[in-house]
């Protein structure tokens, strides 16, 4: 019987949101499904969350299509909320081709749709995994409802950002925030590069428009995350699954424990602006794609079925590094612009502002900053 890895991707989502915890109950029963499965689920219910940060990461870029005089510079932070479309929040196990007929392994699915993470904070369906074992029959391993959503459709992601004016109305931006410890080892860092370059210097109708400044635009943001987990085989003596004699007495076998997420996101888009004394119009049309990592690493119990249906937990089945998964978003492409319009207000040094990008994973985003042009 293949492996399980969903258990603990449903933990890390959990952990990224916030907002609940992991149903330590349910972990015994979910680890007995299939890996390929595994990976269909994980898609379906983490993809919007990912989507989400990814978005989040492509925004606060700018509050002017103007790009800083030489010497000149910014520091800003913005905070940006994704917000996660309705079609998103909901996924049909029906659909995801669960079990594995060739080894043995089924799978009935009851209920009519699932919640991703990001959907209400209810059971999702409910699966009932057989497996057929010689000379026994069909065993039912587990059945029990798919992880529940947080109740939030949207994503934060705050960014601190320098601009600095180059030659020919050029300008450079810098993100970076060092590691970030918040406790159960974990931490969180993201650093990022971004480039604007003005364009209406090159064609004589425009350059001759005053206020109006038409730019190129282009950035890079990487974020990575740490996250310090702790499941040891104890957790399944509550469930009714055996354990070996001298598994709970090593404890220190699965200290080792971790998520890492990766999430790294590029935008393009053309700009445009109207800079008046102390309020500036802006917006842009562009493109976004993100790509998001997740690893699970470390030793982790795992129970499996003996040839005679028992369900047992060893040292010798344990789960070593058990998930590496890219999900690639969808969200932002050549065919599918995304369109952003703000709001800049500067008192002196002083600048606020807000906008809203428009995609299939909209964004609002609102910064603070102090500005020299």
């Amino acid at each position: 019987m293949k492996r399980n890895k969903f258990i603990y991707a449903t933990i890390a989502i959990l952990l990224i949101s916030g907002t609940i915890k992991a149903q330590f109950s349910q972990l015994g029963q979910i680890l007995s499904t299939g890996e390929d499965d595994a990976a269909k689920i994980l898609e379906a219910y983490l993809s919007p969350y990912a989507n989400g940060m990814g978005a989040a990461l492509s925004t606060g870029w700018y509050n002017t299509a103007k790009p800083h005089k030489l010497g000149g510079f910014d520091i800003t932070v913005s905070f940006n909320l994704a917000m996660i479309p309705s079609a998103d929040q909901n996924y049909d196990a029906n659909e995801l081709e669960l079990g594995d007929a060739t080894n043995g392994l089924t799978v009935g699915v009851d209920g009519t749709d699932s919640p991703t993470a990001a959907g209400k904070n209810k059971e999702g369906q409910t699966l009932t995994y057989y497996q057929n074992m010689p000379f026994v029959g069909d065993v039912p391993i587990t059945s029990f409802n798919l992880p529940k959503g947080t109740g939030l459709a949207y994503s934060a992601m705050p960014v601190l950002q320098v601009g600095i004016g180059l030659m020919k109305e050029s300008e450079l931006n810098f993100r970076y925030s060092p590691d970030m410890e918040w406790g159960n080892d974990s931490k969180i860092g993201l650093w990022g590069i971004g480039v604007k370059h003005g364009i209406k210097q090159w064609i004589p109708a425009l350059n001759k428009i005053p206020v109006f400044d038409l730019t190129l635009q282009g950035g890079y943001t990487k974020m990575k995350s740490t996250v310090g987990l702790d499941f040891q085989p104890s957790a399944y003596v509550d469930m009714g699954v055996t354990t070996s004699n001298n598994i709970l007495e090593l404890p220190s076998y699965y200290d080792n424990q971790e998520m890492v997420l990766d999430i790294s996101n590029f935008t393009a888009n053309i700009l445009f602006s109207g800079d008046f004394k102390v309020i500036c119009i802006y917006g842009g049309v562009g493109i976004s794609t993100s790509k998001t990592n997740l690893k699970l690493k470390g030793n982790y119990p795992f129970p499996e079925v003996q040839t005679n249906g028992d369900v047992l937990v060893t040292e010798e089945s344990a789960l070593r590094d058990p998930i590496d998964i890219s999900i690639e978003s969808s969200d932002g492409s050549a065919t599918k612009p995304r369109f952003n319009a703000g709001l800049r207000f500067k008192f002196a040094v002083v600048t606020i502002n807000f906008d809203y990008t428009y995609a299939n994973y909209s964004v609002a985003s609102a910064g603070l900053g102090i500005s020299f042009r």
